[in-house]
């Protein structure tokens, strides 16, 4: 599964017809028979209004018919303009990842990404070599989680685009209860956080960031 990431922030007072503007590009994609769960979530923490489209593809095949899309089709072209029109557009960027790991297991890819309601990125890189000790790592982590009872569904994204190194640890909550529980969980558990330790020793770790985001579409 893959997913492009088009991150960029919301004009000031904007967000309404951004929505209604992503409504309609996501409509138009879907009837086009564009595979593709489209999810965008708006920013807790850090930059105001910004936001991120995530939308995630069974196959390379299927990101590349909506590349292809983009490119010639003028009246989806006209409607993705739409959308940036209502952004701060010299901020916008884009990135492809490969999901490499979920929490769920093998499970259909509409549930692997079925959205929740917040979401706690923390992106950074892998040390070369060491990508297998961190994928187990953070699966030892994510047992330990489960058994103290916190829903979320967590899944691990490798860059395609820009550092080959790069990764982005997802991890989807259903409330701000539920994201706050992990928070206590990360603080007040030493065991916890000496499994979560051997997850960013596998990391470059001054590269790494965390950020929040509820789901906004």
């Amino acid at each position: 599964m893959y997913r492009r990431l088009f991150t960029g922030i919301i004009g000031q007072g904007k967000t309404g017809s951004f929505l209604t503007a992503m409504r309609e590009a996501r409509a138009h994609q879907e009837e086009r028979g564009i595979r593709a769960r489209t999810t965008i979530w708006g920013s807790m923490t850090g930059q105001a209004n910004l936001a991120q489209i995530a939308s995630d593809f069974n196959t390379l095949d299927e990101l590349e018919k909506f590349t292809e899309m983009s490119s010639l089709d003028a009246a989806f072209a006209a409607v993705r303009r739409a959308v940036r029109e209502q952004m701060v557009y010299h901020s916008a960027q884009v990135s492809i990842q490969r999901l490499s790991y979920h929490s769920e297991g093998l499970i259909s890819s509409e549930d692997a990404t079925a959205p929740r309601k917040f979401m706690r990125t923390l992106t950074g890189e892998v040390q070369p070599g060491r990508h297998r000790e961190f994928t187990y790592s953070i699966s030892l982590a994510l047992e330990y989680q489960k058994q103290r009872g916190i829903e979320a569904v967590t899944s691990v994204w490798a860059a395609v685009t820009g550092a080959t190194s790069g990764i982005a640890v997802v991890g989807e909550f259903d409330s701000l209860a539920e994201l706050e529980r992990f928070d206590e969980l990360s603080q007040q558990d030493t065991e916890f956080a000496r499994l979560r330790k051997g997850s960013r020793e596998s990391m470059v770790f001054l590269t790494s960031q965390v950020q929040l985001m509820r789901n906004l579409l």
